[in-house]
């Protein structure tokens, strides 16, 4: 089956022993609504040179062309340089899109729960076995995980993938056809 490749990225920008992570999460998704990590690049890193190097190996193996990046203050100033002083010098057919979560969303486990908890109660969600994915499923069967950067990055990606259009499937009309005659059709 046909999937649509979407990428999405949890950027932290502070090298310390407790600090979070950056996390770069790989989704597809399928015209059944079916959502599988493709892959996780989790790493730590206070230069933007490294952030390009995975995000860069990462578009040349899945081919998606928009990255979703949150963007909070010091973010912006990662994403900007990304743009201006990497992807454009590159030519790389690649956009980052900042992600900015208002509040009336929620907290931000209220966002990732809303956005995943769905997904995986419909048994929608596939992974694959070992490497990072191992702590993805922490972060998710932990109440209060010490960190929350790969469920964070793989909610906002799934979030914003779009299945593929063009599906053939069976559908029954069970209110019958009627005729709509202002729109010149049959609905």
């Amino acid at each position: 089956n046909r999937v649509n490749v979407c990428a999405a990225v949890d950027f932290a920008y502070t090298t310390t022993k407790r600090a979070d992570y950056t996390c770069i999460a790989v989704v597809g998704v399928d015209s059944m609504y079916n959502y599988y990590v493709l892959e996780v690049d989790r790493f730590k890193t206070g230069h933007i040179s490294d952030y390009f190097k995975h995000i860069l190996s990462l578009h040349q193996k899945w081919g998606f062309r928009t990255l979703y990046a949150e963007a909070t203050a010091a973010q912006s100033v990662i994403i900007n340089s990304l743009k201006q002083d990497y992807i454009r010098p590159n030519g790389l057919a690649l956009d980052i899109e900042e992600e900015n979560p208002s509040r009336h969303l929620g907290s931000k486990e209220e966002r990732i729960t809303n956005i995943l908890q769905p997904r995986y109660a419909n048994r929608q969600m596939w992974h694959y076995k070992g490497g990072n994915c191992q702590s993805l499923e922490e972060e998710l069967i932990v109440q209060h995980p010490p960190h929350d950067d790969i469920k964070d990055a793989v909610s906002v990606a799934v979030n914003r993938s779009i299945a593929p259009t063009g599906a053939i499937r069976s559908s029954t009309n069970v209110l019958g056809t009627y005729s709509n005659n202002r729109f010149g059709g049959v609905g």
